[in-house]
């Protein structure tokens, strides 16, 4: 910035040239307007009186005629219009600078005459990988590759410049560029003419086809994932009632008989067997579409992992290397401890099954802050996710193999649910999904790094959580049933039939006068039947006919209020509704066995 003694100078000089030989008013003052500017003059007083000081300078140094105050006169009034242009100029480019700059999609300009660069915002930098000072003045002509030149050129010279383009949107469309290092990049253009202050430019909207494709991709992927989600939620609850019945009778065949031969008892094991494998299909299909019963609590995930490390240490073969690498402090998250020990151990599976002539495994925790500079995946990885990741700490849990890796096509389906890789009879493609499900749900999020022939890592992020030790979960103690109810009234309400038959059949023999509806209207009738006899206990589904779990528990309450609540459900949000019934209540997800509805029921008569 120039001194107010060398502004004066500069300005003195410029007058006198112009008095001298009054050619090009506008010329003579080209150099001047910057120095203005430079200095930061924002009044046109303060030019005013520079203007004097730099005249009276002249008229002490030398007789001026009355001519020469007459163009000294002229020159101030064009200086000063001039320079307020200039200043109205300045500010105009600031504002769509500062626009301009903070696009995240990249942006440039090139004059609509020469197709030079003028101007390119951080993304477009980014994209092209030039530094400001090379990509201003660049002609955009260089940007096309070998192959597009010709194209590229005479796009440039018929479509930009073109008049009747003027403040019209150029239909928008696909080029190869190349960046600073010659690597090609696939481009979708937009083009528009704008008069920016008193210039016109072409500004050049920009979109990476390759990243726009991948956020299509991206969006189908999740689309297709929430459909079968949708489809999950409304066979679950059905479903789960029908493995109910089917569990629960063949639990009986053995419990109340003190003999079976061998090949009945064979079929009572194969009938249990098919009945739990049902229900954990169904448990992993609802982990995946994030509508399963979570018990999401805050704890430390290191040893989670470090449990499921040595349960996998058996499944390893002598070939394979394992690593394992826990973070020393804890590292506190809101998770389900078994899902996500399941997830976890899905993925070393898979891990171990990739490298079947050996290799190194590696599992690790560790604490991982998210910031803006990384909030991108890396380059090369692929990222699952229900919401965008937000800034933050996460515990990043990683499962890394050094195995044939996945092919582009796999990597893009890989939490598909039934989607496998693994023969038929190896592997029911639920793996992944249910890791996908149990890590979004808690508000995290995957991400997947594979080269074929290379290897693969997954990343699990969870968001770490604030805990106080009074949040943190209390050790389970196992417990039998043994205690009998002869004299206590239960009223069951179930809709399915063969259901409501086999838990009547487990109360009564459990002591309970056991009452049956099949609606919450009966349910209302059988109350009112009693005339006043206590209802010691309810025993209800969430979601029955005429009314639902709440209904049926105010029924009942209205005449028995000190009557406690066992609500069964095997519907998505189950455990969330139940949340909403009143201190009497207790969950019992289905299918369930014997001991699970007596446990239940003793808790909610302890309660």
């Amino acid at each position: 910035m120039s001194t107010p003694s060398d502004l004066l100078t500069i300005y003195a000089n410029a007058l006198n040239a112009y008095l001298e030989q009054p050619a090009d008013l506008a010329s003579a003052q080209a150099s001047l307007v910057a120095n203005l500017i430079a200095a930061g003059l924002e009044h046109s007083a303060q030019l005013t009186a520079i203007h004097h000081q730099a005249l009276a300078g002249l008229l002490a140094a030398g007789d001026l005629s009355p001519q020469d105050l007459a163009l000294a006169a002229d020159f101030l009034a064009a200086l000063q219009a001039s320079y307020e242009q200039s200043i109205e100029q300045a500010a105009v480019a600031r504002t769509w600078r500062a626009v301009f700059d903070g696009l995240p999609l990249p942006l440039w300009l090139m004059s609509p005459d020469t197709r030079t660069i003028t101007y390119g915002n951080p993304a477009a930098l980014a994209l092209y990988g030039y530094t400001a000072d090379e990509w201003v003045g660049l002609d955009a002509h260089k940007l096309a590759t070998t192959d597009t030149a010709e194209d590229w050129r005479e796009y440039l010279a018929s479509e930009p410049g073109v008049p009747k383009y003027a403040n019209m949107p150029k239909a928008s469309a696909i080029w190869r560029h190349q960046t600073k290092d010659g690597a090609p990049v696939s481009v979708h253009l937009s083009l528009v003419r704008l008069k920016l202050g008193s210039e016109t430019a072409c500004v050049v909207l920009v979109e990476d086809v390759f990243g726009r494709q991948q956020r299509e991709e991206q969006f189908q992927r999740m689309q297709r994932l929430e459909a079968i989600g949708q489809l999950t939620s409304g066979v679950a609850h059905n479903f789960n009632n029908i493995l109910s019945v089917i569990q629960g009778y063949a639990e009986m065949i053995g419990a109340r008989s003190s003999q079976l031969d061998v090949r009945l008892a064979k079929q009572r094991a194969a009938i249990l067997t098919a009945a739990k494998r049902g229900a954990e299909l169904v448990r992993q299909l609802m982990i995946f579409s994030r509508k399963s019963d979570l018990v999401a609590l805050a704890q430390d995930i290191n040893p989670i992992i470090a449990e499921v490390v040595l349960l996998a240490e058996r499944l390893l073969s002598a070939r394979v290397t394992f690593t394992k690498i826990i973070h020393r402090e804890p590292l506190y998250a809101s998770v389900d401890a078994g899902q996500l020990s399941q997830s976890v151990l899905n993925l070393i599976v898979n891990a171990r099954d990739a490298m079947p002539e050996g290799g190194t495994l590696t599992v690790a925790t560790r604490l991982f802050t998210l910031t803006d500079a990384n909030l991108q995946p890396a380059p090369g990885r692929i990222r699952a996710c229900t919401l965008p990741p937000q800034p933050g700490n996460y515990a990043l849990i990683t499962v890394s193999d050094t195995g044939i890796g996945m092919s582009q096509e796999t990597r893009q389906r890989l939490f598909e649910p039934f989607f496998t890789t693994k023969p038929s009879g190896k592997g029911t493609g639920l793996g992944l999904s249910t890791a996908y499900g149990c890590i979004t749900g808690c508000g995290g999020f995957i991400e997947v790094e594979s080269v074929l022939g290379g290897g693969t890592t997954f990343f699990l992020f969870l968001p770490i959580v604030e805990v106080s030790p009074d949040l943190l979960p209390k050790p389970s103690h196992a417990w039998r049933p043994s205690s009998r109810y002869t004299g206590l009234t239960a009223l069951v309400v179930e809709d399915e039939a063969d259901l409501l038959e086999l838990v009547c059949e487990w109360l009564t023999d459990a002591g309970f006068m056991v009452l049956a509806a099949k609606t919450a209207e009966e349910a209302l009738h059988q109350v009112a039947a009693q005339q006043g006899k206590p209802i010691h206990l309810l025993v209800t589904d969430d979601i029955v006919p005429e009314g639902g779990g709440q209904r049926v528990l105010d029924i009942v309450l209205k005449e028995h209020p000190n009557c406690r609540c066992v609500l069964m459900s095997g519907s998505f949000g189950a455990r969330e509704r139940s949340a909403e019934l009143r201190a009497q209540a207790v969950f019992l997800s289905k299918p369930f066995s014997e001991n699970e509805l007596l446990h239940a029921v003793k808790q909610a008569l302890t309660t």
